[in-house]
């Protein structure tokens, strides 16, 4: 979707003369940040920067069919999307949406119940990029020219089944390591030759992506399968705890929210949430559990103790933004105007898209959503978080129109 997360030195944001051009263009920039992992800098989903208004559009451009959001590093932006049974990775100029370079490959569109097309984001780490896709080949591509730097294969390499809707989430990087949700509790692979660090075993692996965790002095990583969420200690891939969650199809698809000594997980289908208590030792306790925010593709933010997402399934009647206070699990409000689409966060303003493509933007209050502004952007549907970075707020459609909006301080 802030959180109490490890080595983060590797996503410092990095400047140069194309993006100190662009925040002279855009002078209302407070703040410029990039957002090169899904979710931002601190896999929150909540931007360092402000943003008061919506401006004009920038730019825009066609990706093809798919649902992966763009990251934003050093001037580039990158995304992914599906056309003529193969996929495309772009590579984009973030400030002109120019063209750069784009790495494509064969892939079945897959549409199991849905349009089908990409579901990962990729994760720009320094000079590189890394981009999981559903059938389980994996990318380390560089940054600069899209050219391959290793490649594998959870599938044929690594022995893993690819789950229903097909391998996806987000790569963690960590330090000199790369983490994939993969099997039972997900794979490490050294970031700059592909090489096994520790794998877990065969399962049907989950949605979400790994999550960072630092509790006691420990390293840790979460990860999901169709049956658990499970804490893995990040050097050796050792198991520390597991908590059963079942959900209907095995969709645990949301990535949880760790703040001080509180887990948050929430998964869609009628599943619901629940808040662990956990310090970084023994077993996680449960403090509550219900059916009232039910997230699920993207996971909510969390701001001021209260949590903001998108409650209910696609498609469902009832489904919209909603807003629950963490420490109760008790449901301050319900907009279904918004319906399945999805959201960040500039410090306490929302940054909303609805399923129907209308950004909106207002305060975040457990009161009610009252936007400030609104405006249409994109045709229908919406189910990809939009991004802000240095000054534009990025928004995509499934059919892969992507477009970057000024955002007004």
């Amino acid at each position: 979707m802030k959180n109490s997360l490890a080595s983060l030195s590797n996503f410092v944001n990095q400047t140069s003369a194309p993006l100190i051009a662009a925040a002279f263009l855009m002078p209302g920039i407070a703040s410029a940040e990039d957002w090169p992992q899904y979710r931002g800098p601190a896999l929150t989903g909540i931007s360092t920067e402000t943003v008061s208004g919506i401006g004009e559009k920038t730019w825009s451009a066609e990706v093809g069919l798919g649902y992966g959001a763009p990251v934003i590093s050093q001037g580039k932006l990158v995304i992914s999307g599906h056309g003529k049974e193969e996929d495309t990775i772009f590579c984009l100029d973030s400030v002109t949406g120019k063209e750069l370079w784009k790495h494509t490959y064969p892939q079945p569109l897959a549409d199991l119940y849905f349009q089908g097309g990409t579901t990962g984001t990729a994760t720009i780490d320094g000079d590189h990029v890394y981009y999981n896709a559903r059938e389980g080949e994996t990318f380390c591509l560089s940054l600069e020219t899209g050219d391959i730097v290793w490649q594998t294969h959870l599938q044929k390499d690594h022995g893993y089944k690819k789950p229903t809707w097909g391998f996806t989430g987000a790569p963690l990087v960590q330090g000199e390591w790369i983490y994939l949700t993969a099997g039972d509790s997900g794979i490490c692979l050294d970031k700059k030759t592909g090489d096994v660090i520790w794998k877990s075993k065969d399962e049907e692996a989950g949605y979400s992506s790994p999550y960072p965790v630092q509790a006691k002095g420990q390293d840790m990583v979460l990860f999901t399968n169709k049956r658990a969420y499970v804490a893995v200690n990040a050097k050796s891939g050792t198991e520390m705890w597991r908590h059963k969650w079942m959900t209907r199809y095995g969709v645990n698809a949301a990535d949880p929210i760790f703040t001080g000594s509180s887990l948050f997980i929430s998964s869609g289908y009628g599943k619901g949430a629940t808040l662990l208590n956990w310090d970084g030792s023994g077993e996680p306790e449960k403090a509550w559990q219900n059916r009232d925010m039910k997230n699920q593709m993207n996971a909510s933010v969390l701001i001021d103790g209260f949590l903001y997402g998108i409650d209910g399934n696609e498609g469902q009647d009832g489904t919209g933004l909603k807003c629950m206070e963490l420490a109760t699990g008790e449901t301050k409000w319900l907009d279904e105007s918004i319906g399945h689409g999805a959201l960040c966060a500039a410090g306490n303003t929302l940054i909303v898209l609805s399923e129907t493509g209308a950004l909106q933007i207002g305060t975040a209050s457990p009161s009610a959503w009252k936007p400030s502004e609104e405006k249409a952007v994109l045709d229908p549907k919406i189910w990809t978080v939009p991004v802000l970075s240095n000054g534009l707020i990025y928004c995509r459609n499934a059919s892969g129109n992507l477009v970057a909006i000024a955002a007004k301080q």
